[in-house]
């Protein structure tokens, strides 16, 4: 018994001794678990070395303390403590404002007024029991469903879901907002793609027609193909001349062929940029591309439980990341090394979080380095501006592994030694790549300022857009951006400025002023509707003229 005590004493001693010298030292808060008889013993030590105690948790054999790093330290070596792990921060899920929201200036000009525009979504459908959604079902949203494709309100793909969360995404505290984020904008929603995930140019027609049934201004059409339809063109074509606005994606082959029916004169062709304006290297690029949109890493609604969330958290620091494809879902807390590049062995043994940048081999291989080192999780973080998409290409790993931006990779990095937990699990979120999620933020932007310029008509808001678009790339209009990157409040100013004709000059970077349409003008000699700007060739037989 008195042996006991004195090596109690020496432990007490060596402990006390550490907190008077690191006392100035933040306090950690930790868990402190200790073995069975060992609670008397443990909270004696406790107290002496001055321990903020924040919980008593029997049943778990266990306190909750704050005290100096250095003084948890020595405390672990107690032999009545079983271990002693971070206490580590839990947050809210938040509502984050996407990147793309903030780049196409979205909050910059009020939706008050959008209840007088309808935007008409051509896609997969829409989870309209999506939190995103729910609360508008009945009231601003309404589809068409289709006996062939199924309900409007249920999406196989998250696709369509994804565009519409985009354009609408609630600003209700949770999850992601829209372009339109107060639930005042109409939706109507067209299902042209089942769970085949393809349909015809007949059935987008059908859908055009749909949406002008239900009172759209705005078409929005994140789709494509490769070869044009005479009728189709003419149907888009006479859809422009009675007022609709139609929007499409550019395509996604990184090549210079035309995508319809983007490429139709009187649809808009939307290309695709990163976070820092950089065109996307699978955007297509050729001379009907008009303006362009964020389309990379664009964060948005996918079908509930259908997503994934990925975050690190260490600290005070939350990091938001995207899960790597082929990643296993979980939970993983460890001490958070720096492995470089990832292309040694890293001294992740016992469980670390490994902190790897991007380069020089590929994230399979980083992850599985990790993970043989005694890893828990890998972080990789980007070696550029911007965030990380990546994939394990089929890799067998067991530990879940995210991507994430070249800023958070250096926040993280001055956090090594700390605790860090990384999860990778379901969610009602998702990261999309492609023209498909630029297309949404034009079609947006388009509803937002028309509801703000009500007189307008539909040929003088797409004038607008591309008058004030910010210029990028080679100056002025080019087959990579178009006219360049929409911007709402631009166009909003331009129009107030100059008012729907764009008579009074104004305007910015992109377009240099309204433009004309290339067809022919009234009263030029005419075979087919498609061939006039009015989308409207009448007469009798060898005289028709456009009308």
């Amino acid at each position: 018994m008195t042996h006991f005590v004195k090596i109690a004493a020496v432990l007490l001693t060596s402990l006390l001794g550490v907190i008077s010298v690191t006392n100035a030292a933040p306090p950690e808060r930790v868990w402190v678990v200790y073995k069975e008889g060992g609670k008397g013993a443990v909270a004696r030590v406790l107290r002496s070395a001055n321990a903020e105690i924040h919980y008593e948790m029997d049943n778990l054999n266990a306190y909750v303390a704050s005290m100096p790093s250095a003084a948890a330290r020595g405390l672990s070596r107690n032999p009545h403590i079983d271990y002693i792990e971070a206490d580590v921060k839990r947050y809210p899920s938040g509502e984050t404002v996407p990147y793309g929201i903030t780049a196409v200036q979205a909050l910059e000009v009020s939706d008050a007024q959008a209840g007088n525009r309808t935007i008409c979504i051509i896609d997969s459908g829409i989870d309209a029991g999506h939190p995103e959604f729910s609360s508008q079902w009945g009231t601003n949203l309404s589809g068409t469903s289709d006996s062939g494709t199924g309900n409007w309100y249920e999406d196989e793909s998250g696709h369509g879901t994804h565009v519409a969360g985009t354009i609408a995404a609630l600003a209700n505290g949770e999850g992601v907002v829209g372009v339109l984020p107060n639930g005042n904008i109409g939706l109507h929603i067209i299902k042209v793609f089942g769970a085949s995930g393809w349909s015809y140019s007949s059935g987008l027609v059908a859908a055009l027609d749909a949406c002008e049934a239900a009172g759209s201004n705005v078409v929005s059409m994140s789709l494509g193909g490769s070869f044009k339809s005479r009728t189709e063109s003419r149907a888009f074509s006479r859809a422009n001349g009675r007022g609709v606005l139609s929007i499409a994606a550019a395509g996604n082959d990184g090549n210079t062929r035309k995508s319809y029916p983007a490429s139709y004169d009187s649809v808009m062709s939307v290309a695709a940029v990163d976070a820092n304006n950089a065109i996307a290297t699978f955007s297509q690029q050729n001379d009907q591309v008009e303006i362009a949109a964020p389309g990379v890493a664009v964060k948005s609604t996918v079908p509930r439980g259908s997503g994934s969330e990925a975050s690190v958290v260490t600290g005070n620091l939350g990091v938001d990341g995207q899960a790597m494809g082929d990643s296993p879902n979980g939970t993983a807390t460890g001490a958070l090394v720096d492995c470089g590049l990832g292309v040694t062995p890293c001294a992740a043994s016992g469980g670390a979080v490994c902190l790897i940048e991007r380069g020089e081999i590929s994230f399979a291989e980083k992850v599985t380095a990790c993970e043989s080192s005694g890893g828990s999780a890998a972080v990789i973080f980007n070696n550029v501006e911007g965030g990380l998409s990546g994939t394990l290409g089929g890799a067998a790993t067991s530990i879940p592994s995210i991507g994430i931006s070249q800023a958070d990779g250096a926040a993280l990095a001055s956090s090594v030694g700390a605790t860090a937990t990384v999860t990778v699990g379901p969610a009602d979120y998702a990261f999309f790549d492609g023209t498909s999620m630029a297309t949404p933020h034009v079609s947006a932007v388009a509803g937002l300022v028309w509801s703000q310029h009500e007189s307008c008509n539909n040929d003088q808001i797409r004038s607008a857009m591309n008058a004030t678009a910010l210029d990028l790339g080679s100056a002025g209009k080019d087959n990579a951006f178009g006219h360049g990157l929409v911007q709402a409040k631009a166009a909003y100013d331009y129009l107030v400025a100059s008012g729907c004709d764009g008579s009074g000059g104004g305007g910015g970077g992109g377009g240099g002023g309204p433009e004309q349409c290339s067809l022919l003008s009234a009263g030029e000699l005419c075979s087919s509707n498609d061939q006039c700007c009015s989308g409207s060739c009448k007469g009798k037989r060898g005289a028709k003229t456009c009308r």
